[in-house]
């Protein structure tokens, strides 16, 4: 099956079931009033292909292809699909907190004599010119690593020798641990929302924002269901801040992200639910049930690329 067979699978089941392509999604209703003002935006991108029409409306030129969202040069190495924000979006209330987490690696490298050694040797001949010299140095610094050696060899054959031998002399060797640098992870981030909908349009627009994140992070099978083997990787998210209808440049901007988990509980300290809806999802007559009145969702994200000094100066 082409990919553009696999999109007209995908469009054919946004027929049955919710509606994943409604264009704006929000909670609360009077999320963008004066009383709100702060919010969190949740833009989705799809794989770009003018031949077919994306799931939740026709692509945007919001965000082009890049994988920085918000401008500048992307870190990202290896060249992926290109990608184009569809017209759908969820705006959700500002938590009470935002954080983000992004940690530098460091590791601890165990320095020989015999490294030591070369060290010097290289360092000595690199400045003087002197081979001889060089050589000399590393010729004496072996000789103490020979002897440690040896005395470990001894050690094995009859245990606890080294350790007297140690003691007889008064002295042990240590190799020199430094620290190294490593490299530096993916931010990650974390946003928990609490929603407690007052009314039945309310209730469905929560209903609906919880599945469309469920939706948007799950891959595909390529080709028929039962047989295929090839996924088609989940949908990106582009995150960002805002305050009365613009960005909010006091909070880090965020790169593109995959959305790693999605973690939704149903009903508070006891279960509670409203009263049956009548509106008819499309999955049988009878309407949908009865709606919870509270549900929580829990949000996982990690971005693309990794963030450098050049990109925190962007404003990431």
């Amino acid at each position: 099956m082409s990919q553009r067979d696999a999109y007209k699978k995908l469009r054919d089941a946004e027929g049955r079931g919710h509606n994943f392509g409604v264009n704006h999604l929000q909670y609360p209703e009077d999320l963008t009033s004066a009383s709100q003002g702060h919010y969190i935006q949740f833009f989705i991108r799809e794989p770009e292909n003018p031949n077919i029409k994306f799931a939740g409306g026709s692509p945007s030129s919001a965000g082009g292809t890049s994988y920085g969202a918000g401008g500048g040069k992307s870190t990202v190495s290896i060249e992926r699909p290109a990608t184009k924000r569809i017209s759908s979006s969820i705006s959700l209330y500002m938590p009470a907190q935002v954080s983000l987490s992004q940690d530098a690696k460091y590791g601890e490298v165990e320095i020989g004599a015999v490294t030591a050694a070369a060290i010097a040797a290289y360092k000595d001949y690199d400045g003087k010119g002197d081979f001889v010299s060089a050589v000399g140095a590393a010729v004496d610094v072996a000789k103490e690593s020979g002897a440690e050696a040896l005395k470990t060899a001894l050690d094995a054959a009859a245990p606890g020798a080294k350790a007297a031998l140690d003691i007889g002399r008064g002295a042990v060797t240590n190799n020199r641990l430094e620290m190294v640098f490593e490299g530096i992870s993916r931010r990650s981030f974390s946003f928990s929302f609490k929603m407690m909908p007052k009314s039945e349009d309310e209730a469905k627009s929560v209903d609906n924002i919880v599945n469309t994140f469920r939706y948007y992070m799950a891959p595909s099978f390529a080709g028929e269901t039962d047989i295929s083997r090839t996924f088609i990787v989940p949908s990106l998210f582009d995150i960002e801040y805002y305050y009365s209808g613009g960005q909010n440049n006091f909070l880090n901007k965020i790169s593109t992200s995959v959305l790693e988990s999605c973690n939704v509980t149903y009903g508070g300290e006891r279960v509670q639910f409203f009263r049956p809806s009548t509106t008819v999802r499309g999955i049988g007559g009878g309407g949908d049930g009865a709606p919870p009145v509270e549900t929580n969702i829990e949000l996982q994200f990690r971005e693309l690329e990794v963030i450098t000094r050049e990109r925190i100066a962007e404003g990431f």
